[in-house]
């Protein structure tokens, strides 16, 4: 059995520490949001951010106490596409960043190292098979991830390749820049979603569920106190809302299902 070993953990620390720092700043310190990342933006931009972030968090804290490499196996990958695409869509945008703040280095020397430590990490388990004991998934749950991965997966893909008609037709005012920014933590829940899809048992799942949920209710959350900024008179807005509160609603009680599980194993 392929266990956690202290070197991931280590990495995961390092890369909680830095999700954590621009998730309390966004989320909670939204107006001086600069002092974490390359540049101030408005505060629902920061508190969705900060949700991202946050949620990052939660991912981290979660691999950090798990013991066996297929509770975090889905995250890994996740981290690799995140990091990895914020690293690449930033070289598109050169001229925006401001090489005199010590926020810009930090931004791109974590962007560059932790995506090749994911991706390191990933190359180097990618036959193992190893499955995990907890109870079982019902095919209706991973009916639900997989239709929720399909969607956030092509929101990914259209922030990314369209930031222009996104711009146009997302609930609340964005640039190109954040339009393909947001793309990379999304298409990072996208095809975590997908892959949650395919394990059978809950804890090989919990990890990535818990990070989700985290984002998932903090976007709402972060909506419901800006949502004077949106326009119900947008079907966009509604979308979004009820998106999110479906998404904060399942993935919550899956989180709670799969957390039970493993109190049920460990009993």
């Amino acid at each position: 059995m392929q266990m956690v070993t202290r070197n991931l953990r280590f990495y995961f620390v390092a890369v909680g520490l830095l999700a954590l720092w621009v998730g309390v700043w966004g989320y909670f310190i939204p107006t001086k949001v600069d002092q974490a990342i390359p540049w101030l933006v408005p505060p629902l931009h920061a508190r969705f951010l900060g949700a991202m972030y946050l949620s990052g968090t939660a991912f981290m804290i979660a691999g950090v106490f798990s013991q066996k490499y297929f509770e975090v196996k889905i995250m890994v990958p996740m981290i690799a596409i995140w990091t990895g695409m914020l690293f690449i869509v930033s070289l598109f945008y050169l001229g925006e960043f401001d090489y005199s703040r010590t926020q810009v280095w930090i931004w791109f020397g974590a962007y560059f190292i932790y995506p090749a430590i994911a991706i390191w990490v990933a190359w180097t388990h990618r036959n193992l098979n190893e499955k995990g004991n907890g109870s079982s998934i019902p095919n209706w749950m991973k009916t639900y991830v997989l239709i929720q991965g399909i969607i956030v997966t092509l929101l990914a893909l259209l922030l990314l390749f369209f930031p222009a008609m996104m711009v146009n037709n997302w609930p609340w005012k964005i640039t190109p820049l954040l339009a393909q920014i947001y793309s990379a933590p999304f298409l990072s829940y996208g095809i975590g979603s997908l892959l949650i899809s395919r394990m059978e048992r809950w804890d090989e799942v919990r990890v990535v569920l818990i990070g989700t949920f985290v984002f998932a209710f903090g976007v709402f959350i972060a909506s419901l106190i800006h949502r004077d900024l949106f326009s119900f008179a947008n079907i966009s807005a509604w979308v979004w809302f009820g998106g999110f509160a479906i998404a904060s609603a399942m993935l919550g009680w899956m989180t709670q299902v799969s957390v039970r599980d493993r109190g049920a194993k460990s009993s």
